[in-house]
């Protein structure tokens, strides 16, 4: 699982504003302009791209990347299972062993998708971001083949359903850690309760109770 940092602030030469990828491992970084006009992508102090609306940054371990931009913010997914992306129509093998779930960065136009030969019917329109928290991307199964129709710039990133549970990209489907502070006897304690209050009608405090209708 890759935990999803925050984009950060616009960072000039110098990278003053920078994200370390710390998951020991090699991440790759799709990211899509989300309405910013990009000027840089940088990883280390390298500028890998300038003005892309779309692209893929290999981030090592240990390593720094940034984003110089004007606007937006820009949208980044972190993963380590993203393949290049080839020429439209782009057909690859999902060969990790993992279910995993699709998404599509960049101000091109994805017009059609198929796994395993069947249409899936979702698009998408020049400019658009993803919405992962809402559509949960393009379900790719272990051993499926995906096939995608695009024109212009677009990135894609290969994400595990657990690499979805940071809130720092659009990808807030899945549950965060507790919202409220722990305040000890007096107040929530993750050592035994729950965050927030249970239904009534259960004695034992910190469970939920089904509700019926």
């Amino acid at each position: 699982m890759i935990i999803q940092p925050a984009v950060p602030a616009t960072s000039p030469a110098g990278l003053t504003n920078t994200a370390t990828n710390t998951t020991g491992n090699t991440a790759l970084v799709s990211v899509g302009a989300n309405g910013a006009t990009m000027a840089n992508y940088w990883v280390g102090a390298v500028s890998v791209a300038t003005t892309a609306t779309a692209f893929m940054m290999t981030v090592p371990p240990g390593a720094t990347c940034g984003l110089q931009y004007t606007g937006g913010p820009p949208v980044w997914y972190w993963s380590a299972m993203t393949p290049a992306l080839p020429a439209s129509p782009a057909t690859v093998q999902n060969t990790t062993g993992r279910n995993l779930s699709v998404a599509f960065l960049g101000g091109g136009a994805v017009s059609a998708v198929t796994i395993n030969g069947l249409t899936t019917g979702i698009t998408q329109a020049p400019g658009m971001q993803p919405n992962v928290s809402s559509t949960g991307g393009v379900p790719l199964p272990a051993g499926a083949t995906i096939v995608v129709t695009y024109t212009g710039t677009v990135a894609w990133a290969w994400l595990d359903v657990l690499d979805m549970s940071g809130a720092n990209s659009d990808a807030n489907a899945y549950a965060q850690s507790n919202t409220v502070t722990d305040a000890g006897a007096g107040g929530y304690s993750a050592l035994n309760t729950l965050p927030y209050a249970v239904h009534g009608g259960m004695s034992a405090a910190g469970f939920g109770a089904g509700v019926s209708n």
